[in-house]
């Protein structure tokens, strides 16, 4: 079965979420993540479903909200709002749903993933996805870090960076560090949060292979999420790679929606099925 070809919500997300759906059918992408934000529209299933029957789009994963997104009626701490996601893909017919690691400021939600999600993910047939994350520790921060991005950096160049207290950085993503994950069962790989350590795709990919069930897929250069074919990542080395693999899992495109002019619709589409060919080409 060919991998699936997804489009992030998060993408478009200037436009309203009729127009998202609207989007990638006319660009020929094989379903919509949604991420989860301060919009209605994304928490209410019912209209949701409409969406997935009148563009004949579904929504294979749903994208739980992030620190600074409140969507309407959910509760404010993290493990509710995991949960509520939860229940939201399953109302939409989603199989999966991506979690953010928190910010070492949200101590509690670091538990719980670390001490009660493999406990949780035993109580529903949804696959819990967590996402690597930015590296933000390295010397020069995150615009520094497109400098050596061709080099593999050995993982435990980080020890020092472990030593510093938390408190020096509290916007540090504490399971950015890639060992970390190696204790969750399903993982979706993000390349640009790879680059911002300046970590080579394809390494990162052939240790967690076994785990990885999801991409998102952008570049990256210092600056985050750029289309693919702009960056120092090579985007087509990666997918072919990934395809020789025997790879099953799905792809989604996800790029920052300020490249995209929400006045010019006509563009946006252009520019997303470029993309979206660049994808097909890549991947067979």
């Amino acid at each position: 079965m060919k991998n699936q070809i997804i489009l992030s919500s998060g993408s478009i997300r200037n436009y309203g979420m009729d127009r998202v759906f609207e989007i990638a059918a006319r660009c020929g992408f094989d379903g919509v993540e949604m991420i989860v934000d301060e919009r209605t529209d994304t928490v209410h299933a019912g209209y949701l479903r409409k969406l997935i029957e009148r563009h004949n789009q579904p929504v294979p994963v749903v994208h739980a909200p992030f620190n600074f997104l409140d969507p309407p009626g959910w509760e404010k701490d993290e493990m509710s709002r995991a949960k509520r996601s939860v229940e939201l893909a399953q109302e939409i017919g989603a199989a999966s749903v991506v979690l953010h690691t928190p910010f070492y400021t949200d101590r509690l939600f670091l538990r719980w993933l670390e001490d009660d999600l493999a406990d949780y993910q035993k109580t529903t047939d949804i696959i819990l996805l967590v996402e690597n994350m930015p590296c933000y520790r390295k010397p020069g921060g995150r615009l520094g870090k497109w400098l050596n991005i061709s080099d593999v950096q050995e993982w435990n160049r980080k020890k020092f960076w472990s030593l510093v207290p938390s408190v020096i950085n509290p916007l540090c993503f504490p399971l950015c560090d890639l060992k970390k994950l190696e204790q969750f069962p399903h993982i979706i790989l993000d390349t640009t949060h790879l680059g911002t350590g300046g970590f080579d795709p394809i390494t990162v990919f052939d240790h967690f292979k076994d785990k990885v069930e999801h991409i998102h897929l952008s570049n990256f250069d210092g600056r985050e999420h750029l289309e693919l074919r702009t960056g120092k990542i090579d985007m087509g080395a990666f997918l072919r790679h990934v395809t020789n693999t025997g790879y099953t899992g799905g792809f989604c495109l996800e790029i920052m929606p300020e490249y995209f002019p929400s006045d010019n619709e006509e563009m946006t589409v252009e520019l997303l099925t470029e993309n979206l060919d660049f994808i097909r080409e890549h991947t067979g």
